[in-house]
Parts: structure tokens; sequence; C-alpha cells
């Protein structure tokens, strides 16, 4: 019987995960089908039930995207280490009617930014303070970055500084502080809010290494600008093909076919 796996979130309609994840089971033979669970905030039971009816479904696992990447927490029997270190999962497998929570994103953005650069001793800025911004500052924080975090809500950025013994950065002095690495981890400039970026050319330093986890649009307003700027740009695509390379070994205990998954990523973007 076809195992089910899929992307929990919303929106989650475009999502290129489907194409990435489905093109690794065919390159393994594995009876196995990745599908979209776009679930609205705005029915809170919604994820409840959908956790409580994994094995009703037939489903092996799951993808964990916004805006529910910590909520999902409080529904796993079992978190995998990082993912309670971290406070947030992006993926969930169904080990014997038991979920258990993981996380990728951390090892993900740390090996998009490592095609780019060494991270030992640079300043970085991670803009959002989400389930995503809190496995990136957790993976910096452990390969030596000094990482500082912007939210538009004050406490979230404090919250999310004194867990993990971070700086917090008013707006207004992004310009100032000369960091090496940028990256936006939340969803301003995703469609159709396209246009949207939390900076502007003349707030990123010329040289400097700028990553959007967007990627609907794969080239962000942000992206642009940071072209402007002469900086280095690291689209949306890189994270998510090395997070969903993660999830697949969790899933199936056996190296990732990565060539197989990258090759569909970029037929489908």
């Amino acid at each position: 019987m076809t195992k089910i796996y899929g992307i929990v979130g919303h929106p989650v309609i475009h999502s290129l995960s489907p194409a990435i994840h489905n093109a690794a089971f065919k390159a393994e033979g594995i009876d196995a089908e990745y599908r979209v669970f776009d679930i609205d905030p705005s029915n809170p039971d919604d994820l409840a039930n959908f956790c409580f009816e994994t094995d009703l479904n037939n489903i092996g696992g799951f993808s964990v995207t916004m805006p529910y990447k910590q909520e999902i927490m409080q529904y796993m029997d079992y978190y995998d280490p990082l993912a309670k270190i971290i406070g947030s999962a992006n993926t969930v497998s169904n080990e014997d009617s038991q979920l258990v929570g993981y996380n990728t994103d951390s090892t993900g953005a740390i090996q998009a930014l490592q095609e780019k650069a060494d991270l030992a001793g640079k300043k970085v800025l991670i803009m959002g303070a989400g389930g995503a911004a809190r496995a990136i500052a957790y993976g910096l924080k452990e390969f030596g970055g000094d990482v500082y975090i912007f939210n538009r809500t004050l406490e979230k950025a404090k919250k999310l500084a004194q867990d993990f013994n971070l700086d917090v950065i008013d707006y207004l002095d992004i310009a100032k502080e000369n960091f090496q690495i940028i990256i936006n981890t939340t969803p301003t400039g995703s469609s159709p809010n396209s246009e949207e970026s939390l900076l502007s050319a003349s707030q990123i330093p010329k040289g400097c290494i700028v990553m959007d986890l967007v990627t609907n649009p794969i080239k962000t307003k942000l992206l642009k600008e940071a072209e402007e700027a002469g900086a280095e740009i690291i689209s949306g695509e890189r994270m998510l093909l090395f997070q969903a390379a993660g999830q697949f070994e969790i899933w199936f205990g056996k190296t990732a076919p990565v060539e197989a998954m990258e090759k569909a990523l970029y037929e489908n973007l």
C-alpha cells in the first residue's frame, strides 16, 4: 500500500517540496507519494485532527512549514534532541504510530551558507523570530557565528535572543553594523507581495552574503536589493534542497538521492 508523505502549512499551494520528494521516491524505487496538506489557521482544530489521523490516512511522515513549526511540537509523542533544543520541528516521522519531531532547517541552512562562506566569526543578522529563525540561529551559534536578531515584534526577538544568548538589534541600527551575512526567515517578499523587502540596498553592505528563505518568487525584492548593493545572494531553494535531503534520510534511514532531488527542483522553479 502506497505510503503518503506531504507538506503541512499555509499557504503551500506553490510549494516545491512535492517535486523534490516525489523525484527522490522515484529515484530510489520507493512506493510512496508526497502531497500538499494546506491547513488553514482559521480552523484551529484542523492541525490537531491531521496529526491524530496519520495512521488512518496511511501517512508515514510529513514536512512542516509556516506557520506551524512551533505549534506542531505540542502534537508530538517524542522529539529529536535538536528539535527540542530549537523548540520547533520542520519534519515529522510516524514511527510505529508515534509522531516524532525533527529539525532539518538548521543543517539545511548551514549547508546552503557553507556553499558561499566559512561561518566562524561571521557577524550575522537574522530577520524574523519564528521556527526557521530559531533553527538557523542555533546552527550559526554552533558554527561560531556572532548572531543578531531583528523582528517586528520586539518581545519575540527578545525571547529568541535570551534562549540562545544572541543580540537584539533595532531596525534603524541595521545599516550601521556592517553585517557579513543577512538572512530573511520571514514571509516578507513572498507572492503575492513580491515587491516588499525588509531592507533596501543602502542597508546592505557590499560583499555581504544575503540569503532569503522565500521560494516564491525565487529572486525576491530583498535579493534584488542585495545585488544592487554588491552583495552575494543565496535564494531559498538551496536551503529547501538540503533540508529536504535531511528529511528523506530521517524517513527512510538511507542517503538521499540529492542529484535527482536537485534536478527536479530546478526543473520546477
